[in-house]
């Protein structure tokens, strides 16, 4: 089966990876994946191209102008075409309102989609437009993906859902059985100066990066010790760095911006935090219990149906960093039955969340369109 997989990357995010592991098992299996790179013009090779080809995958781009650019879909759907694929596979808003406008009889091949979450946190802006954008956009797909359960229940896919057009595929990623040697570097060098405490994602609202500043702020009163590494980048970088100097927390915290492979630093840190007010099912977490580290994380999105309570980690509400702290507290207190919960999330998460279960799903959908 030659499947064309269309996205437009800004970096190594959580669709990115769970895009380059479907894609891997889809070839490893002997289909013909393809990821098709949408990126403007001036735009240089992005981090999800090089570790395509670094992973043997074939990665195509397309250079156009931003915005709703319908020519430059045009030339992806005349690529198909010639290519002769059978299947078009969107991910993200891009992809799915270039595509999700033009009619079935032009495009004559299959359309699904994959939601990685909305995470608008206000509807007048422009996230939030594209975000509607997308909704209108998914009325003209074959199948509709969704990462978490919770998002069947979203009012703008409430509709699809009762056509049965929306499906439930969670995320997976590929077992790590080898030992995982972390650079030795300035994080590793952190990381040594006392239990850490890690959360890896974008620097954006809807992370809630400023509640786990705050919680740490509480826990380094019990634990004078410990420390908090936050891994990525984005436009709320300044105003957690702001939040960290009023804290007095510039020793203790560190945001060493965004790192290739990421996952590495996990085995030098003693718990996991994911701290989110809007997810769908974080590839970091899964790389978190996969690797055996103790989690915290925010009941939203697809992630209670990951991180139980007393079995494979510790569930707080949003936005509550009094609660987080506590949890911090009490993971540290009792950290021997923390790393038991953590083999249970270990085992877990190689049972139901592998790649390869998610890509067997991906392509029985796929098969049950072409027929």
């Amino acid at each position: 089966m030659r499947i064309i997989h269309i996205i437009d990357s800004e970096g190594m995010y959580g669709a990115e990876v769970m895009l380059l592991n479907l894609a891997e098992e889809q070839k490893k299996s002997g289909h013909r994946p393809v990821i098709a790179s949408i990126r403007e013009k001036d735009e240089f090779d992005t981090p999800l191209e090089d570790e395509a080809r670094r992973r043997g995958l074939e990665a195509v781009t397309f250079r156009m102008a931003d915005g709703p650019n319908f020519l430059g879909a045009w030339h992806i759907l005349r690529y198909v075409r010639l290519e002769s694929f059978d299947v078009m596979h969107t991910h993200g808003y891009k992809g799915d309102i270039l595509f999700g406008f033009i009619p079935a009889r032009l495009r004559k091949i299959p359309l699904i989609c994959t939601l990685h979450g909305w995470t608008s946190m206000r509807r007048l802006s422009k996230l939030g437009a594209y975000e509607y954008l997308d909704a209108l956009s998914l009325r003209h797909f074959d199948a509709v993906c969704v990462v978490s359960e919770a998002m069947l229940g979203h009012p703008l896919l409430k509709k699809l859902n009762g056509r049965g057009r929306i499906h439930f595929v969670p995320n997976g990623i590929p077992p790590r059985q080898e030992p995982v040697c972390p650079p030795d570097d300035e994080i590793t060098d952190f990381c040594r100066q006392g239990p850490t405490v890690v959360s890896i994602g974008r620097l954006s609202e809807e992370k809630g990066h400023r509640y786990l500043v705050e919680a740490f702020a509480r826990l380094v009163k019990t634990i004078p010790d410990a420390r908090l590494l936050i891994i990525g980048e984005g436009p709320e970088r300044g105003a957690l760095e702001r939040a960290i100097r009023e804290q007095g927390l510039s020793e203790k915290v560190m945001l060493p911006g965004y790192r290739d492979l990421a996952w590495r630093y996990l085995v030098r840190c003693h718990a996991f935090v994911l701290s989110s007010l809007t997810e769908g099912l974080p590839i970091t977490l899964l790389e978190a219990m996969q690797a055996g580290v103790p989690v915290i994380a925010t009941e939203v999105g697809g992630i209670p149906r990951v991180v139980r309570p007393s079995m494979t980690g510790r569930l707080v509400a949003p936005g509550d960093s009094e609660k987080l702290s506590e949890s911090m507290r009490d993971l540290f207190l009792a950290y021997g039955e923390a790393l038991q919960m953590a083999e249970k999330a270990k085992s877990c998460i190689l049972d139901e969340y592998s790649s390869n279960r998610m890509a067997r799903r991906y392509v029985d959908l796929y098969q049950g369109l072409l027929n």
